[in-house]
């Protein structure tokens, strides 16, 4: 029975953080050309690198970092990194994202 339920709460986490990658995604692609920088900062704080390109675009990196935590069996996973790379017009809105790998 114990290990019944800790499988069971093993799959709630596992669904709850693609859940969370799945919301972010989502969030990103509902408010390009809507959102500005300011909202976006708001809800996720200060970017990790910011880049300004030619023709006044700015360009924001949130990373996603995950961690080597232990699994069921107790061996320790990898670690992921995403990068939300967010791209910004002069007015400041939201023109463009992409989600991808980090780059070391």
């Amino acid at each position: 029975m114990q290990r019944s339920t800790s499988v069971g709460w093993l799959a709630v986490v596992l669904m709850g953080s693609v859940a969370c990658a799945e919301f972010e995604t989502g969030y990103f692609k509902s408010r390009v050309d809507e959102a500005t920088a300011q909202t976006v900062a708001s809800r996720y704080g200060a970017p990790h690198k910011v880049e300004r390109r030619e023709g006044s675009q700015t360009v924001w990196t949130y990373f996603d970092r995950g961690s080597a935590t232990s699994g069921y069996a107790g061996t320790a996973r990898s670690t992921y990194c995403r990068a939300y790379v967010l791209t910004f017009d002069r007015q400041d809105i939201l023109r463009g994202w992409q989600q991808q790998e980090c780059r070391n």
